[in-house]
Formats: structure tokens, sequence, C-alpha cells
């Protein structure tokens, strides 16, 4: 079933470098998952593939401004708007691949809200909340996403260094944050 979602949600990727976030999310998940076996694997799995498919059905001129982050500010409509598209297509594409309606509502939630949210629903929430942010501790991550909110790449590693706390829920994802950023700091310029 994850491979259907994968096949169905991926030419939804292709804005805001999502191509390389969602597979290198994805992995990280799988990682997650491995440290936290009481969370429903096909919930945060299709939850990562899904969580930006909303980004297509945007403005590509305003993708930027929905980063919290943005240099020209951040703009909680363009996040909301991104949430709620991402979540009717979720529901398509996991209707269309059979999954369960209680999954699929499960999905659906996460993904409309898991960047405006500041708390997880639940454990599956939780995965997929790290999973989205541990992109930003990768190299690909690093060096794509710094030009993002104009930093250089060493002070934009200082500065997702200083929110693994703030920004990862659980403790996996805290130490896959600090091993993939040890990592990107050897590779990184």
């Amino acid at each position: 079933m994850i491979d259907a979602v994968y096949t169905l949600a991926e030419p939804y990727w292709h804005t805001r470098s999502g191509e390389i976030h969602m597979p290198e999310s994805f992995a990280m998940a799988q990682r997650l998952l491995e440290a936290e076996p009481a969370a429903d694997p096909l919930i945060v799995l299709a939850g990562v593939l899904l969580h930006d498919v909303g980004y297509a059905r945007v403005p590509v001129e305003t993708h930027h401004a929905g980063l919290a982050d943005a240099p020209g500010g951040w703009d909680a409509n363009v996040t909301r708007r991104h949430e709620r598209e991402g979540a009717a297509l979720a529901s398509e594409i996991l209707r269309q691949v059979g999954m369960d309606e209680a999954r699929v509502a499960r999905v659906v939630e996460i993904v409309d809200g898991h960047d405006s949210r500041l708390e997880a629903l639940s454990l599956e929430d939780a995965l997929v909340k790290d999973a989205d942010k541990l992109w930003r501790y990768t190299e690909s991550g690093v060096r794509i996403t710094h030009t993002w909110v104009d930093r250089t790449p060493e002070a934009f590693m200082d500065y997702v260094e200083s929110k693994i706390d703030a920004w990862l829920f659980t403790e996996a994802a805290r130490s896959l944050a600090r091993e993939a950023l040890a990592w990107s700091r050897g590779c990184v310029y």
C-alpha cells in the first residue's frame, strides 16, 4: 500500500525541492519507526509521503512565505493553505489505494496541521513532524534550505542545531538530528 501512495504522491513533490525532501524524510521516518514500534507505520509513512503535496496547489511565488523563518516574513495563510490542500489530496490518494477510513482520517488530520499545529496529536503525528523537520539537518537539506532563509550554510547549521530540543518531539529524532548534522558539518563547504 505504501508503494502505491508513494507512486501517487510523487508527482506533487516537484515544488520546494520536495522530490529530495520527501524521500529523505521517508527514510528518516523508517528509522524513527524502528525506535518507536508502538506507532502505526502505515499512518506515519503515508503522512510523510503526503505532508507537503498541498504545495502543488499553492502559487509558486508564495511557497517560501510559508516558511516560519522566511526572510520576507512568515505568511501563516500560505502554511495553512498548503496543509488544507494537502489534506484534501491525501484523502483522495489514500482512498484510491484502499486505505481503511479510520487510517485515512488520522493521516488527513496529521497533514492538516503538520506545520501550523505546535503540539503533536499522537505518536504518529509526532513522528511525521519529526521526519519532516529532520530533513533540515541532512546534507541536502542544509545545501538547499539555507538559501530559503538567507543564511550561510554554517549559520543555518548553527540555527537548526539550536532548535533540536524545541522542534523535535522524540528522543530518537533528536539523536538522528545530531547524527545528521555532524555528517552535514563534515560535508558542506
